[in-house]
């Protein structure tokens, strides 16, 4: 099996559906000798944040001189994004050797695993193959449910609990909260930044019934100033912090991290320098990326209310200092099974011309519905399929002073840029 065949097959799967259990993920981990047995991991789930937290922490700990697994989903360019170690994708070679290992487990089972399960029984192998000293692990979907959920880490984190997937996690916000606390485990410490007081009870009833350490993300972190490359924020017992990442609601996702590093230095060397490298150094495509300058076009995958807002709240601070007076364009594209007028809310309004598309994606919500919805807004609007004749139309006529931001979905945000680098391929040809 090569690369181009183990797509095909893991296209073949039924990747669309969303099985809760840890069953099928538990047999094929099984048959290939419990490899995240072995595993120091860290366990990093909640509803926004958890993959800027997962970039954050893996970078440090490479700062730190480990050798670090990275699991993330969804994928922006390429299945192997997925499954990294030091910030490498898992070769094209060791993606299609491990999935023809397990092609004849799959085979025979009755009740086929999704794809997500496939891949994180491959990514647990890889990494212990590989012999990575740490991996840091993001939960897909929930927590208690989900297939990464057969670990037992050094630390569990769970970023807070907001509303998205409430047809399969909800349908109370309480609900998802307990879905989520389910990363909790005897002996674990559990790192939040949830604030809430009623989610906040439920957290702790959970870590409570196992026995796991509840801690609070209370670190008091300060926004200071932030440039087209990075920001910092002065932070209680740090000082100065530079962050890599970009958006001013990476605060909350920083306090998280830096509470997480101060629980794991109970077993691992982290020194000062290591940590302010790593936030320096570390990156997340497709949340909050400027993607280029002059115009201005931002990437990102906001794809929930809460992420919609902390992201018109990130885009009025940069117009305010860089863009004042300059057109202020998105475009759009969403999954129909999101809580798509809170999500318009959000941003339509704060826009002078709206844009809508429709990701390659079976979920995607067909943009005519979408200009329906933004007739309530009174703004120029206009659906433009495939996607990326969206963004050439979105991006003609932009000053240097213009700002097109590309939102609503990572599948939208990955699609784009994988036509990007298409195009960028055939005119080196």
């Amino acid at each position: 099996m090569d690369y181009q065949a183990a797509c095909a097959y893991l296209e073949g799967l039924p990747w669309r559906e969303v099985k809760p259990g840890l069953e099928r993920v538990s047999y094929l981990l099984e048959r290939l000798g419990n490899p995240q047995a072995e595993l120091r991991a860290i366990h990093v789930g909640g509803t926004n944040g958890k993959g800027s937290v997962v970039a954050m922490l893996a970078s440090i700990l490479k700062e730190a001189g480990y050798r670090v697994g990275a699991y993330t989903s969804p994928h922006l360019l390429d299945w192997r994004e997925r499954i990294r170690i030091d910030g490498e994708w898992i070769p094209s070679e060791d993606f299609a050797r491990l999935l023809e290992r397990l092609e004849p487990i799959i085979a025979e089972m009755a009740d086929k695993p999704t794809v997500f399960e496939v891949l994180t029984a491959m990514a647990f192998q890889y990494f212990h193959e590989q012999g990575v000293d740490l991996a840091v692990i993001e939960v897909g979907l929930g927590g208690r449910f989900d297939a990464t959920n057969v670990i037992h880490p050094l630390l569990a984190i769970l970023t807070n609990v907001e509303r998205d997937h409430l047809d399969l996690l909800g349908p109370s916000l309480e609900r998802v909260a307990w879905e989520k606390a389910g990363l909790a485990k005897p002996g674990v410490p559990l790192v939040t930044g949830e604030r809430k007081p009623k989610l906040l009870e439920v957290i702790a009833r959970e870590c409570t019934l196992v026995g796991a350490e509840l801690i609070l993300a209370d670190k008091e972190v300060e926004a200071l100033d932030f440039t087209w490359d990075s920001q910092a924020f002065a932070v209680e017992g740090w000082g100065r912090l530079e962050l890599g990442l970009l958006g001013p609601y990476q605060r909350e996702n920083l306090a998280v991290v830096l509470k997480a590093v101060e629980v794991l230095r109970r077993s691992l060397r982290l020194a000062d320098g290591a940590v302010k490298q790593g936030l320096a150094a570390a990156r997340w495509p497709g949340r909050f990326q400027v993607y280029r300058e002059r115009p201005y076009i931002i990437l990102d995958g906001a794809h929930n209310p809460s992420g919609a807002r902390a992201l018109r709240t990130g885009l009025e601070l940069y117009y305010e200092r860089y863009l004042a007076g300059g057109r202020r364009c998105l475009l759009f594209g969403v999954m129909r099974d999101k809580e798509i007028e809170a999500i318009a809310a959000a941003l339509f309004s704060w826009f002078d011309e709206l844009f809508f598309t429709k990701p390659d994606y079976y979920r995607a919500c067909e943009p005519e519905a979408l200009l329906k919805l933004a007739s309530r807004y009174a703004k120029p609007a206009r659906a433009i399929v495939p996607a990326g004749e969206a963004f050439l139309q979105a991006r003609e006529g932009l000053s240097e002073r213009d700002l097109l931001c590309v939102t609503g979905s990572l599948y939208l945000v990955g699609e784009l840029l994988r036509g990007q680098d298409q195009a960028r391929d055939s005119d080196g040809d």
